[in-house]
Order: structure tokens, then sequence, then C-alpha cells
């Protein structure tokens, strides 16, 4: 494989012939596409890469297996010559791709326009072998026809003949998904389908029909959250209110539980008990154990049994012992025993009798 064959390669624009067919643009690519002077071709792969609107990224990659360093010095040249004299190389292929788009027009009868041609040269390791590619590229607009959001691919190309070294690939976004594909492909994924040959194309294949992915529903208890007025969350903000509402008074309580003593030395005296002195009480589960029990002494005079404390704070009595004891020690309540039973004052809340 000598520098004047991989020059032949690039002069005559890899594929030509492929894409200017006598009748349309997909009705010629035999066994004369795979050879290129006197170098056979090993691998020649063909792409469209279909966007929303019907356009398609259009790329012919042709690879060429480089088996000694002759033929990766040659391809390395080849590579340097394209890289240098790149508007030669893209010149003839932009000449035969207006011609190839112009068929497609006519046998479809749907207009069409080509731009951005570029042609790029690479060495790339594939399937454990060391190959050179030559890749054209072009912007093939209204490859595709798209009706009521549905894209209908592969009119452009009908008839097309894949010999059994090509392939033929469509890509798509994943915004859609295949609703139909005749003939079956050879493989596929979520986001294409690949064709491999020999396989003539008969009538209007290849035919792919693509349709919207569908996207999930909103939440339906959102949307009643938030469609009432203008739109605002009335129900989170509600609940923030009253959260506010709720530790605003809880505040006001911690306040006047926690006033100092007067010049006399005298101190305030318990609050008397829910109902009757109007101040909001704050929720047990806001206060700490010492709170509870302070709370509840308040709520029945001031002093009670322990084993009352223990019935109505609904805990063990060793915890209830435990934290009596230790309210004990820092002086916020007084202990006593009268009979068998052990009784829980607040200081100064009156004599011991029950």
């Amino acid at each position: 494989m000598d520098w004047g064959s991989f020059r032949a390669l690039g002069l005559t624009v890899l594929l030509l012939g492929v894409l200017a067919g006598p009748a349309t643009a997909g009705t010629t690519l035999g066994s004369d596409t795979q050879q290129i002077g006197e170098m056979e071709s090993d691998l020649v792969i063909i792409s469209a890469d279909v966007a929303e609107n019907g356009t398609a990224t259009f790329q012919i990659e042709y690879a060429i297996r480089l088996d000694d360093e002759n033929d990766s010095q040659a391809f390395d040249e080849l590579a340097n010559d394209i890289e240098q004299n790149e508007s030669a190389y893209v010149s003839r292929f932009a000449d035969r791709m207006q011609n190839t788009v112009s068929a497609a027009e006519t046998s479809t009868g749907r207009s069409m326009t080509v731009r951005d041609f570029g042609v790029t040269a690479r060495t790339s390791p594939t399937l454990g072998n060391q190959y050179g590619t030559v890749t054209y590229t072009a912007t093939w607009e209204n490859f595709a026809n798209v009706t009521n959001g549905d894209i209908q691919v592969g009119d452009a190309l009908a008839g097309l003949f894949l010999d059994e070294e090509t392939r033929l690939r469509i890509e798509w976004p994943e915004t859609y998904q295949r609703a139909t594909v005749d003939p079956a492909p050879t493989g596929s994924s979520a986001g294409e389908v690949v064709w491999e040959g020999p396989r003539q194309f008969e009538g209007t294949q290849p035919a792919l029909t693509l349709e919207p992915t569908p996207t999930t529903s909103p939440d339906l208890t959102t949307t009643e959250t938030t469609a009432a007025g203008d739109g605002l969350p009335w129900v989170p903000i509600g609940l923030l209110l009253l959260a506010l509402v709720v530790l605003g008074g809880w505040y006001v309580y911690r306040e006047t539980e926690s006033e100092p003593t007067d010049s006399a030395g005298s101190v305030t005296e318990p609050a008397e008990p829910e109902g009757e002195s109007g101040e909001p009480t704050p929720p047990s589960e806001l206060l700490s154990n010492e709170e509870r029990v302070e709370q509840y002494l308040a709520s029945v005079g001031g002093r009670a049994k322990q084993q009352e404390i223990v019935e109505a704070l609904d805990w063990t009595e060793a915890k209830t012992s435990q934290v009596l004891s230790d309210m004990s020690e820092a002086g916020e309540i007084e202990k006593f025993r009268i009979g068998r039973e052990n009784v829980v004052k607040l200081p100064e809340s009156g004599d011991e009798s029950v």
C-alpha cells in the first residue's frame, strides 16, 4: 500500500461513486466502493446523525488496516497532505455531495441543501488492529421528513446497496424513540440502528420512524397546592406561620419562668394552672425533661407525689427518679417523704403537707 495509492484515495474522495448513483442518491454502493486505485478498503461506515428538525450530520468513514510500518508511514503522509491541502480534498467531496443531494431532492420531492463540508485523517486502534481512517462530513438539511412531531428517516437513501464491507448507521436525539424500522437492523440501541452489508434495500427501504419520547406527568398534589391565587404555595406558608406562633408562645413562657428575683430576694410565684392565667402552654415535645416536671408541678399547685409524676408524664419510675434527683441537686425542686410516699414540690410552694 504505497504513497501513490493513498494519494489516489484522497483525491478521489473515498466513496464518490457511492454517493452519486445514476437513479437516486442511494442506488449504488457496490464492490467498486472498496477499491481505490490499487488499494482495497477494509471497512466503510456511512452515518447520519439526525436532529429534531430533520437535518443530519452526514459522515462517510473509510477505514484501512495498517499492517506494517510502511503502511503507517504512508498514511501519516496522507494525513499531513490532507491537513496542508484540505480545500482540495473538500472541494471534490462537496461537488459529489451536491449531486447526491440533488438526486435525493428529486426522488423525495423535498427541498434540501448541503453545507459545512469537512475532512479529517487519523489513526486509531480498533478491535485490536491499527487502522487509518479518512472521514468526510457534511450537514444535510431536510435529510429526514418531519411530520406532526414524528421524524421519517431513510427516503433520501432509498434503494441503497451495501456490500459486505459497508455499514449504514442512523442516530437520533434522546428526546425521540424508535417507532418502526424496515428492514430489521443488524444491530440497535436506544439511540441508533445499524445495517451491515451485503444488503440491497428494496423500494422505500431503509425506512425509520421516530416519535417523541413520552414525558412524565407532573405530580397532581403539587399542581393543586400551587394553582390557586397567584401561584404561591399557601399550605407550606400556613404551616410555617403556625410553627412561628408556637415557638413565639414558648419563648414568652420561658422568659416569664426565668425572671430574676427582686431586691427582697423573693421568688416569682409559679404560674397559675392552665386555664386561669391565660398564658399559652408550649407543646411538651419542645420542653426538656426538667421543664416538663416544672410545668406539671405548676399545673397542680406546685407539689405532687412522685408516682403522680410517673403517671402524668408517662415515664418509667427509673427515669422519673433520675430526673427528680438531678433537679433536687440543682435546687430546682425539693423532695421529701410523707409516710411511704415520695413528694416533690417547687421551692417556696408552701408547707410539706399533702
